[in-house]
Parts: C-alpha cells; sequence; structure tokens
C-alpha cells in the first residue's frame, strides 16, 4: 500500500448535532419527496479550525417531511493554515479542499441520520446523492 501526502493535513474534531426534527404528520401523505440541500462554512481563526455545516430537509407537498442540520469541525495544521489558507481578512479555501470538506460532512451526516432515525418509520429515509462538483464552482471564501 502506498502512503500518499495530502496537500493539507488536517483532523476532523468535533461533530455537532445542530437539528433534528421529524414531523410524523406527514408520514401518512401519499406524495413525492423533494430533498433540499444548502452548504455553510464557518471558521475559528485561534484553534485552526474549518466549521462546515450541511442543512437539509425533506418536504412533502412544500411541508418538511424531516429536518436535520449538522456541523463537522476540521482542525488544519499552523503550518498550513497560516501559510496557504490565510489571507489578510479573509480564509481562501481552495475549491477542491472546501468540495472534500463538504463531501465529508454530508457523509458524516448521512451518520447521523441513520442513528437518528434508526427503528422509526423515518428510518427509509436516506440523503440522496449530492453532486458536490456542481455546487461549489469558485474558491470559498470566510470573511475574518
Amino acid at each position: 500500500m502506498s502512503k500518499k501526502e495530502l496537500p493539507f493535513k488536517f483532523a476532523l474534531v468535533h461533530i455537532e448535532d445542530n437539528q433534528f426534527s421529524t414531523f410524523d404528520e406527514m408520514l401518512d401523505i401519499d406524495k413525492p419527496i423533494k430533498q433540499q440541500v444548502g452548504f455553510g462554512f464557518g471558521i475559528d481563526i485561534e484553534k485552526k479550525i474549518i466549521a462546515v455545516s450541511i442543512d437539509f430537509i425533506f418536504q412533502k407537498e412544500k411541508k418538511p417531511l424531516l429536518k436535520q442540520k449538522i456541523t463537522c469541525y476540521f482542525q488544519l495544521s499552523s503550518e498550513d493554515f497560516d501559510n496557504y489558507l490565510r489571507k489578510e481578512h479573509e480564509v481562501v479555501l481552495p475549491c477542491w479542499f472546501g468540495k472534500h470538506l463538504a463531501m465529508l460532512t454530508t457523509g458524516t451526516a448521512r451518520g447521523v441520520l441513520f442513528a437518528n432515525t434508526k427503528n422509526t418509520a423515518f428510518s427509509k429515509y436516506l440523503i440522496g446523492l449530492i453532486d458536490i462538483d456542481k455546487m461549489f464552482k469558485e474558491d470559498i471564501l470566510i470573511e475574518i
């Protein structure tokens, strides 16, 4: 097995389950389910941590069936953070790195959803495929 050094050294240091809500009254409605997904990015300069949130809603007839928001906190090495990401008044995540963190956060959200819905009527609902490449086309700027 070959080892390849990652361009940025980072670790997932914390997962926060910000919101989890289910709406039982929507279970009996026999309508298609739509999925809404959004991402957010934040920063803790002192700790060199990038926060990535995923917020998704499953809806039937424009009413929520299930809502979940989680945030993953990724700590970067001081060297990588200061030398490559931090600019004067902002942090610039290269598009490829922002996509990578968003994909890791999406996978984590799937696991959190599974754990939160296990042995319930909501366990059959899974986060659908998300084309991260289409969602992020440019570098991600986070103001300091």
